[in-house]
């Protein structure tokens, strides 16, 4: 699965407070997890009501939610490359071949 994971106290007792897939999917039942929910839902919203597909919103959380104390990141390698690394071609190509709805 290609998802975000966002972690809190990372360095010395981390919390995992929420999961986002690519496919815009909000997991946990912490604060966090809510807010992201209804953001990604938020039409209004100024930041991520721009963003139309999962990988713009996997690499903006990646990016706004590592300040220290809260840590965004990838569950390995994989996901990684799929986000940051191929180009948009290849990463349509793996879209239309994993079959996922990655349009938010």
């Amino acid at each position: 699965m290609v998802e975000v994971i966002i972690y809190r106290n990372p360095w010395e007792d981390p919390e995992e407070v929420a999961r986002v897939s690519i496919e815009g999917e909000v997991s946990g039942e912490t604060p966090t997890a809510e807010s992201l929910r209804d953001r990604i839902q938020d039409e209004r919203d100024p930041i991520i009501s721009e963003y139309t597909d999962g990988r713009e919103l996997l690499r903006y959380l990646t990016a706004s939610y590592s300040n220290g104390y809260v840590v965004a990141g990838y569950d390995s390698e994989e996901p990684q490359r799929i986000v940051e690394d191929l180009s948009d071609e290849a990463y349509r190509d793996w879209v239309q071949d994993s079959g996922l709805d990655t349009q938010l």
